[in-house]
């Protein structure tokens, strides 16, 4: 099954039981996938974009989060947080820090030994991201990479 047609199913079934929470994150993702669709001169998006589109939507939701609690809101700190729990469950499973490690490891054997080091790094993101989409978080991926400097 598509992830498109889970996360359709997913919003019936929120409306159904009348799960409110589950029903906002996932109306608002189902329109940032049309959205996105519309920019892609309305041809359907793939799985993989579909991911991007949810990783988007989760790391938007988690700054909403950090900005709530900093303005002590915790109301809508709560209300971010309880729709980014129903959005990452449309995310694959996240990668250990060891796992991280050992695909960059295996990503920066095949770079040259004489690429210029902030070049390689940047390429390695690169790689890495469209390897594992949404399998780890990006900030976590850079710092590991700076570690193994």
């Amino acid at each position: 099954m598509s992830l498109k047609k889970k996360i359709q199913e997913d919003f019936i079934v929120a409306m159904k039981t009348k799960n409110e929470v589950a029903k906002a994150a996932i109306s608002g993702l189902k329109a940032k996938i049309t959205e996105a669709e519309k920019a892609n001169s309305n041809t359907e998006l793939t799985d993989p974009e579909i991911l991007k589109v949810v990783s988007n939507a989760v790391k938007q939701r988690k700054q909403s989060y950090e900005d709530f609690v900093k303005g002590n809101r915790l109301d809508l700190a709560n209300k971010e947080n309880a729709e980014m729990l129903v959005l990452e469950t449309y995310l694959p499973a996240q990668m250990s820090d060891d796992s991280i490690r050992e695909a960059l490891s295996e990503i920066l054997k095949g770079f040259e030994s004489e690429t210029n080091l902030n070049k390689k790094f940047g390429q390695a993101m690169g790689q890495f991201n469209k390897k594992f989409t949404g399998q780890a978080d990006p900030k976590k991926v850079k710092e590991l990479l700076e570690e193994m400097k």
